[in-house]
């Protein structure tokens, strides 16, 4: 699975992108879930699910938790994007 499709596409166009990564903050209040992130943590959040909607296997898909993208203080530690 290609995780930079966007990072790529970034790169070869030149666009400045601040590089600071602080991992994926993810919180829950009722039925409203909340992603915040920095440029650079969504952009590669935006990659990872790209790279499973572009997968050709069924049910692909990615588990992000602290030690990949999410940051130890996020009150969700993990997040799992399956295609179905």
């Amino acid at each position: 699975m290609n995780k930079r499709i966007l990072l790529d596409y970034i790169e070869r166009n030149n666009i400045n992108v601040d590089s600071s990564t602080n991992g994926i903050m993810i919180s829950k209040n009722n039925s409203e879930v909340l992603i915040k992130g920095s440029k650079a943590d969504l952009i590669e959040l935006a990659d990872y699910i790209i790279g499973v909607a572009l997968s050709d296997n069924e049910k692909d898909h990615i588990h992000l938790d602290n030690l990949t993208l999410i940051s130890n203080d996020s009150i969700v530690n993990e997040l799992i994007i399956e295609k179905e």
